[in-house]
């Protein structure tokens, strides 16, 4: 029960702040900048983007394990709940009309809270979301540290999202100074939780298989 919780929670940590980001209006975080990206080019909804975008982890991830493992198999029905929980706060959330200075703060506590959202689900030691998931895969595969990994892939994600907008000849959406800051230190927030937290659940008898 304590693990389901857990992980429920970071869920929706995750969903609130990816969209929270964008009302915000400063740049989104670097991790949903491409799936932002592709749902303003291509006229689509965020969570149909991330659905995509969602479902290319996870055969990367199988690449790079050399396997495809049920862990693998159920995050593609997570991918979809996710991109709908993600069009849930997309409509529920009203706009943030806030100064700069104001949105600057909240933004920083976004951070948090996407970093804190992120630790609960790779603690709860169940299914990550393929974002999360793949940076796991490729911790696990090249003996990196995770926070490490996140900031690697966050990076990433953000020259991928200047290629796609520059290849499409859009302007560069959700790209901001918000996205820079959460480049730079969202990996680096989760390895304070990693540190100052002793939160973990030991894997689950089908997981002790895979």
């Amino acid at each position: 029960m304590k693990r389901g919780i857990v992980y429920f929670v970071g869920l929706n940590l995750i969903a609130f702040a990816v969209v929270f980001n964008i009302r915000l209006n400063f740049g989104v975080a670097a991790f949903s900048s491409s799936m932002y990206a592709t749902s303003e080019i291509f006229g689509i909804s965020l969570g149909t983007a991330s659905i995509i975008f969602y479902l290319l982890f996870i055969v990367i991830q199988c690449v790079l394990s050399r396997k495809i493992s049920l862990m693998y198999i159920l995050e593609i029905p997570l991918s979809f709940a996710f991109g709908w929980l993600t069009d849930l706060y997309d409509f529920i959330l009203p706009e943030i009309p806030f100064v700069f200075p104001v949105r600057l703060v909240l933004f920083c506590l976004s951070m948090c809270v996407t970093a804190m959202g992120v630790f609960l689900c790779v603690r709860s030691n169940l299914i990550l979301t393929p974002t999360y998931g793949i940076v796991k895969t490729i911790s696990e595969v090249f003996g990196l540290p995770f926070s490490a990994c996140k900031n690697g892939f966050d990076i990433t994600m953000v020259l991928l999202t200047v290629i796609l907008c520059a290849v499409n000849h859009t302007q560069f959406y959700g790209i901001g100074i918000g996205t820079v800051l959460s480049a730079v230190c969202l990996g680096r927030i989760i390895r304070i939780y990693e540190k100052k937290i002793p939160l973990s659940f030991p894997p689950l008898s089908w997981q002790k298989s895979k």
